[in-house]
C-alpha cells in the first residue's frame, strides 16, 4: 500500500464517481460519513498510516472534513453529481497557481480497493443512520458539549486508528454488506 498522503478532495471525488457510476445518491452529508469510514478502514488496514493531509472535524452531526464540504456544500441536501476539482496553490506566487481537475488514475489501486469496499457497505444506509453511527462512537460523544460549543478539537489519524482496532463491532464497513 502506497504511503502518499491524499488530498482529502481525491477520496471524495472517488466516491462521486463511484456513486454515478453505481446509478446510487449520494449527498454532502452522506459523503462526509463514507469518507469517514473509508479513512478509519485505511487506518485499520495500514497500522495507522495516515490516508488525508487534512483531519475531520467533530461537527453536530458526525466528523467533517471541511475543505470537501465546502467544496460541494452549495448542493445543500442535493445529490452530488459531478466531481469538483481543486486550487494547487503556488505559495511563492499566487499568480501561478492553477485549476487542478479531478483524476481518478492518481489514485492508488490499494487506496480504490479500500474506498469501493466501504462505499458498497455503506451507500444504501440511510446518512442519519450514518450519523447516528458516528454520534455513538466515544470519539465523538465525549465531545459533545465541545461540539455544541464549537469548540471541540479536530479528530486524530491515531484516535481513529485506536479505537476502531480496539473495537472492531464498531467498523461498520463490516457489518452492513
Amino acid at each position: 500500500m502506497t504511503s502518499k498522503l491524499y488530498d482529502p478532495m481525491d477520496i471524495a471525488n472517488y466516491l462521486v464517481v463511484l456513486a454515478k457510476e453505481n446509478g446510487k445518491t449520494i449527498t454532502n452529508l452522506k459523503l462526509q460519513k463514507i469518507l469517514y469510514f473509508v479513512n478509519a478502514k485505511y487506518l485499520v488496514d495500514n497500522q495507522g498510516t495516515p490516508l488525508m493531509k487534512e483531519k475531520f472535524q467533530r461537527w453536530a452531526y458526525g466528523p467533517v472534513m471541511y475543505n470537501v464540504y465546502s467544496s460541494f456544500r452549495d448542493r445543500g441536501a442535493d445529490p452530488i453529481e459531478e466531481t469538483v476539482g481543486t486550487f494547487e496553490l503556488n505559495q511563492t506566487n499566487p499568480f501561478a497557481s492553477k485549476f487542478k481537475p479531478f483524476n481518478e488514475n492518481e489514485i492508488d489501486d490499494g487506496v480504490k480497493s479500500i474506498t469501493k469496499s466501504v462505499f458498497r457497505s455503506l451507500i444504501d444506509v440511510n446518512p442519519f443512520d450514518l450519523v447516528k453511527f458516528t454520534h455513538e462512537e466515544s470519539l465523538w460523544s465525549d465531545y459533545e458539549k465541545q461540539i455544541d460549543e464549537r469548540d471541540a478539537p479536530d479528530y486524530t489519524d491515531d484516535e481513529i486508528y485506536k479505537y476502531f482496532k480496539e473495537n472492531p463491532t464498531k467498523r461498520i464497513w463490516e457489518h452492513k454488506q
